[in-house]
């Protein structure tokens, strides 16, 4: 039994490194009859990001000479889009075709807005389904000094105006109209994106398969979609996920100080290690990090002040940390090649997020109280088998005992050991005058 369990535990962790660890790639050259075949629909971050060097990865591994990204997402933040790009630059110098990397939009309702557009145009060839957009993508820039808002934001948009057409000319596609889209905030239908020459054309079909097969890949070539690890990486490193996960392990920690368990401890310490990888792979800037550190060591002060303040002072650092996530310009991103672009964000704190933040907050406040006030009682309470509460009680002796000796007695329905000055013998009756360590001082009672 105990052979079978290592050999699963093995089996598992075999698995996980597998999902961890993306495949090499071999030694060949790409086969234009291999199509690598990925899909993605959600926002662009970390997760994205590591899907998209892990899909480049694979498709170099298995030696395909075109990989079509099927593409749906709203937008994200800047620096996991440059990472993106910069996997397609390395599978395109890898490839050397000018079809070699192909996104599609698709199907029929879908969309490639913000950040999804300069990856699309990043593409060697963008097509679209009928009912289909791409565009919208001025980005929202952070970390700009006050009052330099409107001279730094002109510059921001400036710069990733230019990259936009630079990527659009690398490609030969319409530079002027996917510049409007940075400047402007422009969309364009699938139609109007064909006339324009923003894409390189319209498919017929409206669904991913018919697509995919006006595109030219075989029949039964399998989709691909985010992986396990992407999709804990794009979980972890969403800031409203990783704060509240990392104010959820510290209230962990604090109630198994309370009250110990240890299993708490460990579930706390967890998650709170789990919280900081997610804002390590956000980029969080370390500022905000460490307040909200700080933060957390003031709530932990509260076990030894137990008062309130601390809790209360620990949440209100914590908060400000939090929200400094949002406002500090992101820390550096390990970008491929091109140009260095400002920090851009397209995600926000969303309202669910105040209400929890709230919610945790006022429960460490109110919890560490409660916690005390149980610890508190539970020191007033006696001691079920304190010997102290035996005193003035009466019993029966179960042995002799020698004057200064020690002996038995049945005392409180519970047998003891007692002294005596007394010589007692066995069925006499005593009386608890006092408590000498774990033994009871008796004396005789007369009848």
């Amino acid at each position: 039994m105990k052979t079978i369990r290592v050999l699963l535990l093995a089996a598992l962790l075999l698995v996980f490194a597998m999902q961890l660890f993306p495949v090499r790639a071999q030694s060949c050259g790409p086969n234009p009859s291999n199509y690598y075949v990925a899909s993605m629909n959600g926002n662009i971050d970390p997760g994205s990001a590591d899907f998209m060097a892990t899909t480049v990865s694979n498709a170099e591994a298995q030696c395909a000479g075109h990989i079509v990204f099927v593409l749906t997402t709203n937008g994200g933040d800047g620096a996991s889009m440059e990472n993106m790009i910069s996997s397609i630059a390395n599978y395109q110098q890898w490839n050397n075709r000018t079809d070699a990397f192909i996104t599609l939009v698709a199907p029929q309702g879908s969309y490639a807005f913000s950040a999804g557009s300069y990856i699309a145009e990043a593409s060697n060839k963008i097509y679209m389904t009928p009912g289909t957009t791409i565009g919208s993508a001025t980005p929202i820039v952070s970390g700009i000094p006050t009052g330099e808002e409107n001279s730094t934001l002109r510059k921001d948009i400036s710069a990733f105006s230019s990259y936009m057409q630079t990527l659009t000319d690398n490609n030969h596609r319409n530079s002027t109209a996917t510049g409007l889209m940075v400047t402007l905030g422009v969309s364009y239908p699938a139609v109007q994106a064909q006339r324009l020459h923003v894409v390189d054309g319209i498919l017929n079909q409206t669904t991913v398969a018919g697509a995919l097969s006006e595109i030219g890949v075989p029949a039964g070539t399998p989709v691909n979609t985010p992986s396990f690890r992407s999709t804990l990486i794009s979980v972890l490193s969403d800031p409203n996920v990783s704060s509240l996960l990392f104010l959820v392990g510290v209230f962990a920690i604090l109630a198994d100080l309370y009250h110990p368990t240890v299993i708490l401890s460990i579930v706390g310490v967890v998650v709170v290690a789990t919280a900081l990888f997610g804002l390590g792979v956000f980029g969080a800037a370390p500022l905000a990090v460490i307040l909200m550190v700080i933060g957390a060591g003031f709530m932990f002060l509260e076990v030894k002040t137990q008062h309130g303040l601390s809790a209360v002072v620990g949440v209100v650092i914590f908060v400000v940390g939090f929200f400094l996530v949002f406002q500090l310009p992101p820390a550096a991103a390990q970008s491929g090649p091109g140009p260095t672009l400002p920090g851009a964000l397209f995600s926000g704190i969303p309202d669910i997020t105040y209400g929890l933040l709230v919610g945790l907050g006022a429960a460490i406040v109110v919890g560490s109280l409660y916690l005390r006030s149980i610890r508190e009682a539970m020191r007033r309470r006696p001691k079920v088998n304190d010997p102290a509460n035996l005193i003035g009680r009466d019993g029966t002796m179960q042995s002799d005992l020698k004057a200064g000796g020690k002996g038995v007695a049945l005392i409180a329905s519970e047998q003891w050991s007692v002294l005596s000055s007394d010589e007692l013998k066995r069925g006499d009756s005593v009386r608890v005058k006092a408590v000498s360590g774990n033994e009871l001082v008796v004396e005789k009672v007369a009848k």
